[in-house]
């Protein structure tokens, strides 16, 4: 996931934070109405953002991933990014390069407004229920509260081949469940993916 440990443990990682950050800026900023329940999400891991947003610039005093056990499902990926990189070491000087750019003016403007209004209603109304939750966020609005709107970032597409197989085989995924009725593919055999063992 997103949080202060993930974006240190690769040289890279910082990246992909940058990259969610935005993702989550734009939706606020311009798709706020249809997305309570990401919306919802952000509030309910408001330690992650807070965490994100006072990351110190030693990276000794971030908690670094555990390593867990290559069996287990959860935390595979983050393990095989350390086990990657375990020659890398982040310093203070990176960690200053893109620590004060970390795009979460936004996302910690929506916190500030929203997390009091939130624990209000559920203390008030004595709310268990996620989804009158989700209600109040769909009739909420964050217009006049938020920074000023930024122009929507636009990234080109650079083709590389995960994404080139990960797209074909979701667009053949595509097709393949769009024409079950018919049985079109009944006499042919449809290979969508393969699973390989290690």
């Amino acid at each position: 996931g997103i949080n202060a440990e993930y974006g240190v443990a690769n040289q890279t990682n910082y990246h992909l934070v940058f990259f969610l950050l935005e993702i989550f800026n734009n939706i606020i900023q311009y798709q706020f109405d249809g997305n309570a329940h990401l919306v919802y999400s952000i509030i309910r891991k408001r330690h992650v953002f807070r965490q994100l947003n006072n990351l110190p610039e030693d990276p000794a005093t971030i908690s670094k991933p555990k390593k867990k056990d290559k069996e287990c499902g959860e935390g595979t990926a983050v393990t095989a990014a350390a086990t990657e990189t375990s020659e890398w070491l982040p310093t203070k000087e990176w960690v200053a390069t893109w620590r004060k750019k970390l795009p979460l003016q936004t996302i910690m403007r929506l916190l500030q407004v929203l997390v009091p209004q939130v624990e209000k209603i559920c203390i008030d109304k004595n709310l268990t229920d996620e989804s009158e939750i989700i209600t109040f966020l769909q009739n909420g609005t964050l217009v006049g509260l938020l920074p000023v709107p930024h122009p929507i970032l636009m990234r080109k597409y650079q083709p590389n081949s995960a994404t080139s197989v990960w797209f074909r085989r979701y667009m053949w995924g595509l097709v393949f469940l769009r024409n079950t009725t018919p049985p079109i593919w009944c006499e042919t055999s449809v290979k969508l993916f393969e699973i390989q063992k290690m």
